[in-house]
């Protein structure tokens, strides 16, 4: 099968997407399957596919059409790509391709709305990103929320098939947006198997850099921006110092354009010595300080998936977070962490109770961080690329019934 993964954004830029497309990608990869990255240049030397391989410069973008951006620092390391470039059309046309599968509704999401119709090809849309939200964190005002939702749905509802990353969240797209039950599957981002292998020793070194090798060691992941609850977050671990004066250390790991903010934040209320700001670190460092940390935190309300919450359970680390859509489908309360409402009350008390845990657990046994492990092992990589195979071929098959004499393709190539 030759599939088209088609993104506004992509690595090198650190994000929830770019992450998930990519282990998409390896996951399709593996099994056999074509697949071509189209995602924005950050680099300023546009490359196309292994088609053209003098243009490529390193064996990592095989396969990875490079289309111009508009602007190279839009917000927070984020490019503002430009759907209109030609070169994505010629590149496309060459490849030939069975499916597309797009993951932004805007930009790119209208090209590649625009090549499905042109070409007949059939086109899924993974729903990563809660907009309606987010339009109302970064705009200050709910006034824009209905036309977003509108805009959004003629979207939806453009497309062939829709892929939500978890359960509640299909449910959202049922109840809010009006979609059709037979038109939405679910695909959870998955896991690579790296994931799962970290050294003990390094492990024990990075404890005894942070000064955590005798007290419990917070831990979050996130870009470090607004909708992300970073503040509640920064105010419960303030609360959590002056209500026990317990030791305890914290790192944010990430960077965004709040970054600056919240460190002044964090120094004003005198935690410069309990919470660490590392900025953005390589995936393969991260997964270092999952494993060593002993409690996750999650306080962000707009994740389709929080795919930071499956790497912490692939690190053996329990998560404490919001209750929220996305995340209620990860964290089983009192199983693999704990869930609160959107109150500093009721995170701190639960921070306190865990730091209680946390020595009892020293004694003997921390079930919690089994728990997390046997989660993060249903997410390996392989098993959601053959999900998302099953998905392609159904969305396939309906197509070529639907408009039988537009496509090249007989219905024997469903046995793929």
């Amino acid at each position: 099968m030759r599939i088209a993964l088609m993104t506004n954004n992509y690595k090198p830029f650190i994000g929830g997407v770019p992450i998930s497309i990519e282990r998409l990608k390896n996951g399709l990869t593996e099994l056999g399957h074509e697949v071509t990255v189209f995602a924005p240049d950050y680099h300023g030397n546009r490359a196309s596919n292994c088609m053209n391989p003098k243009t490529v410069q390193d064996e990592t973008e095989c396969y990875v059409v490079r289309y111009r951006t508009l602007a190279s620092n839009f917000c927070g390391g984020i490019v503002l790509p430009n759907p209109y470039d030609r070169h994505i059309e010629e590149e496309f046309q060459k490849g030939d391709f069975d499916i597309i599968h797009v993951h932004h509704p805007i930009m790119i999401g209208s090209t590649a709305l625009y090549l499905s119709r042109k070409y007949h090809v059939p086109i899924v849309f993974t729903y990563h990103t809660q907009y309606e939200k987010y339009i109302t964190h970064y705009c200050k005002t709910s006034l824009l929320e209905r036309p977003a939702t509108i805009w959004i749905r003629r979207f939806l509802r453009s497309c062939d098939h829709l892929i939500a990353p978890t359960g509640s969240i299909r449910e959202y797209l049922i109840r809010y947006h009006k979609i059709a039950e037979n038109q939405i599957s679910v695909l959870p981002t998955g896991l690579e198997n790296a994931q799962f292998q970290t050294s003990p020793a390094e492990i024990y070194k990075l404890r005894k850099r942070l000064r955590a090798d005798h007290c419990p060691l917070f831990l979050t992941v996130c870009r470090m921006a607004k909708e992300k609850n970073v503040l509640f977050l920064i105010h419960s671990l303030a609360a959590l110092k002056e209500q026990t004066h317990l030791p305890f250390r914290a790192v944010f790991v990430g960077d965004g354009p709040q970054a600056e903010y919240y460190r002044r934040v964090v120094a004003e209320k005198g935690l410069s010595d309990w919470i660490v700001f590392t900025g953005k670190l390589k995936n393969e460092e991260v997964k270092f300080y999952y494993a060593a940390a002993d409690l996750f935190l999650f306080a962000s309300k707009t994740e389709t998936q929080g795919i930071v919450i499956l790497e912490a359970f692939a690190g053996g680390t329990p998560v404490l977070a919001v209750d929220a859509d996305g995340v209620r489908d990860l964290v089983v309360d009192g199983f693999n962490g704990w869930l609160t409402r959107e109150r500093e009350e009721e995170f701190t008390a639960r921070l306190i109770a865990y730091m209680e845990e946390w020595r009892d657990s020293k004694k003997g046994g921390n079930p919690w961080k089994d728990n997390a492990l046997s989660t993060a092992r249903e997410y390996r990589e392989e098993a959601v690329a053959r999900k998302a195979v099953a998905v392609y071929n159904s969305v396939i098959k309906e197509s070529v019934l639907k408009n039988e004499g537009n496509y090249g393709k007989s219905i024997s190539y469903f046995n793929c």
